[in-house]
């Protein structure tokens, strides 16, 4: 279970960078956009301490290389960077479109206290609100096939990964 909060702890590091790099690479004359601009720093916002936080809640856990976080992440970062910045939006939906289940919450809590999953709940009781808001984020068509493959792609990976 750490060894997943340390993963997770990875790609919510990786996010906050993916965010701010979007959020530069935007183009300010096209309204959307702007428009998708002011939703990523609203975003990044809210998102803000959560890899802090969540480390503090994993305490003397050591937070060892995950490599699916690392594909994941530089998948993104990829496209953002040299295709374009609205595949953000596809990494997002992915990482927020399936929240995380109370009752993982729960064992969590249950085996090493509520204190280490502080974090993890956040996010089980926020993702369901922000993939809504997602969804809602308007998205030109000629970008709808970049974002749609980015969040199966991104989907893809999350479910190649092995737990021990």
């Amino acid at each position: 279970m750490l060894d997943q909060l340390s993963f997770m702890y990875q790609v919510i590091i990786a996010s906050e960078q993916l965010l701010r790099d979007a959020i530069l690479l935007l183009d300010e004359e096209t309204q959307w956009e702007r428009d998708l601009r002011i939703f990523f720093e609203e975003h990044l916002k809210e998102e803000t301490h959560h890899a802090l936080w969540l480390r503090e809640d994993l305490g003397a856990h050591p937070i060892n290389l995950h490599f699916g976080a690392a594909q994941i992440a530089g998948m993104a970062y990829y496209l953002i960077t040299h295709v374009h910045p609205v595949a953000l939006m596809g990494y997002m939906l992915a990482l927020e479109g399936k929240p995380i289940d109370l009752k993982y919450v729960e064992e969590v809590e249950a085996q090493y206290g509520p204190s280490t999953a502080r974090t993890l709940r956040i996010h089980a009781e926020e993702d369901p609100r922000h993939f809504e808001e997602l969804k809602a984020v308007y998205v030109p068509d000629e970008w709808k096939p970049l974002v749609e493959n980015t969040r199966i792609q991104t989907i893809k990976l999350l479910e190649s990964i092995q737990w021990t």
